[in-house]
Parts: C-alpha cells; structure tokens; sequence
C-alpha cells in the first residue's frame, strides 16, 4: 500500500509553487522557451507566462531570464534562481513521501 499527497506553496493565499509550476519550468529550461515549453505542456503561452509571471511575483528573485529576438531569435533561460528552486521544491517532495510512507507502516492495513 502507498500513501499520496500534492504539496505546493502558498504565499498570502496565492499558489507560488506546485508540480505543475515545476513541470513548466523544467520544460523552459530544457526548451529554452516559455512558447515550446507551453505547447509541449498543452498549454496557451499566455497560460504558462501568467504562471511564470506569478511565480516571479511571489519570490524573491526572477525565475527566468528572456533574452529578445537577434540574429538567431532570443529565448528564454532559467535563472541559477530557480533551478534551484526546482532542485528544494524536488528534495522536499521527496522527503515528504519518505515520511508519509513511514508514518503508513503505523497503520495496520
């Protein structure tokens, strides 16, 4: 038997950061695009720059860079910021899960 949970973060009763706010930004980081980042999520890019943009609002440095058009046409990277967002936001996960299977063994199921 497994135990299941959601966590994501709320500031002032507004969601900062969850799995879904993760996944996108891992899918800019590795497309280096909030456009193909949105399409490979099924997603509208003013959906994905909204979140982004609430991502941005409630902590505190950006979580991604845009750099405009030019000769091979501009982009958008993920801060060292919020890598390292992912990489905490990840790890506790993680230990959540390994908590909550524990505290399932208590049970006599």
């Amino acid at each position: 038997m497994k135990i299941k949970s959601r966590i994501w973060l709320e500031k002032d009763g507004h969601p900062v950061l969850g799995f879904g706010r993760i996944k996108l930004l891992k899918k800019i980081d590795e497309t280096k695009s909030i456009n193909a980042a949105a399409k490979e999520l099924n997603m509208s890019y003013s959906k994905a720059w909204k979140l982004v943009r609430d991502i941005n609002k409630y902590v505190k440095e950006p979580v991604i860079i845009k750099n405009i058009g030019g000769k091979n046409g501009g982009g958008t990277e993920l801060t060292s910021y919020g890598r390292n967002l992912i990489t905490v936001f990840e790890e506790i996960n993680k230990n959540c899960e390994i908590f909550l299977q524990k505290e399932l063994k208590k049970m006599d199921l």
